[in-house]
């Protein structure tokens, strides 16, 4: 079976009437547009998911930091032993 998983292209809301709520359209990379409408409480709770899950995953982003400073350190060093 192959793999159906689309790319995320972009995303974005439109507030509704009154700020009760808002439509989230979310855009694959081949282009199709999913709209929802979603109300404060939705957006509340994917909110408080997504800093959830950025704060859980964070030590990945320091070692890909550190992975680039390795290289750029390296680089450096090797034009001091020319």
């Amino acid at each position: 079976m192959a793999d159906t998983t689309k790319a995320l292209a972009q995303f974005r809301l439109e507030p509704a009437d009154k700020g009760t709520g808002a439509q989230l359209h979310i855009e694959d990379d081949s282009g199709e547009t999913l709209e929802l409408s979603v109300t404060r409480d939705q957006l509340d709770v994917l909110a408080d998911m997504l800093e959830e899950f950025l704060e859980e995953t964070e030590d990945y982003d320091e070692v890909d930091d550190e992975e680039a400073g390795d290289d750029e350190e390296d680089e450096y060093q090797d034009d001091d032993e020319d």
